[in-house]
């Protein structure tokens, strides 16, 4: 899927250890087929599900229609005990497939100063109220990490169909929804869970109020709960504009 495109999957910086899909109960479970894709030697059961998800929104040609998109990601986080709001922290995104890879600009305000992140599918940089950013900076040494997220996490379900992600079907939950685990390295899912190496558990996301815009379908909510199914975290995506045209050099260091 990456047509010779850096892709987070083959990147350095892939986070996702496991993830499991629970798909709606419904979902077929015939052989995928058509524009949704197949990865070869996949369980075919779990491949299945996944294709139903891709052929849903469109099959592949709808992601490879997508070139660039611009969207606001705004994550908020809750005290799950009270359920209030204590933090919220919007992102202002800007990314593009091509052939340096899939680029990302990613633009915050944390109090007063405003944060800049870019990657250009060559060189990596960051801003501090216009100022560079060392390598050993925070932000700076996040900057492809962040450039990946925001690519793998507005594509999905397309991604996993990306060469080394590897899909095992386990069967259903106490709900009757299907379990995919997918490891690398359908209909709609009602849930995504996935475990980054570094934690011991696994995130529970629920994926809410699906939204069209020029035929591409995505999650303007993924709620985050806890094992009490208390919310810690929501992230939303707003303002999306799906291949708009972008100035030159919108994703290299600036000045450079």
């Amino acid at each position: 899927m990456n047509n010779g495109h850096r892709t987070w999957a083959q990147a350095p910086f892939v986070v996702l250890g496991v993830m499991a899909v629970a798909a709606c109960t419904g979902g077929s479970q015939s052989g995928a087929s058509g524009t949704a894709g197949t990865n070869e030697g996949a369980d075919p059961v779990a491949d299945s599900l996944i294709g139903d998800w891709v052929l849903a929104l469109g099959g592949m040609e709808t992601f490879w229609e997508v070139s660039t998109a611009r969207f606001t990601l705004t994550t908020e986080m809750y005290n799950a005990g009270s359920g209030r709001l204590r933090r919220t922290r919007p992102r202002y995104v800007t990314i593009q497939r091509g052939e340096g890879g899939e680029l990302a600009r990613i633009e915050r305000w944390e109090g007063d100063d405003f944060i800049e992140q870019g990657w250009d599918g060559t060189e990596a940089w960051a801003r501090l109220n216009g100022t560079f950013l060392p390598d050993t900076a925070k932000d700076r040494r996040e900057v492809e990490y962040v450039s990946g997220d925001v690519n793998y996490w507005a594509f999905l379900p397309f991604k996993l169909r990306d060469p080394g992600v590897n899909l095992a079907y386990e069967g259903k939950d106490a709900g009757g929804r299907h379990i995919v685990r997918v490891t690398e390295g359908i209909s709609w899912p009602a849930e995504v869970w996935y475990q980054e190496p570094s934690m011991r558990a696994p995130n529970r996301t629920i994926w809410e109020n699906p939204a069209t815009v020029g035929g591409y379908t995505f999650p303007q909510r993924r709620v985050y709960v806890n094992d009490s199914d208390q919310v810690t975290k929501v992230i939303t995506i707003s303002d999306f504009e799906l291949n708009p045209e972008l100035p030159a050099g919108s994703f290299g260091r600036p000045g450079g």
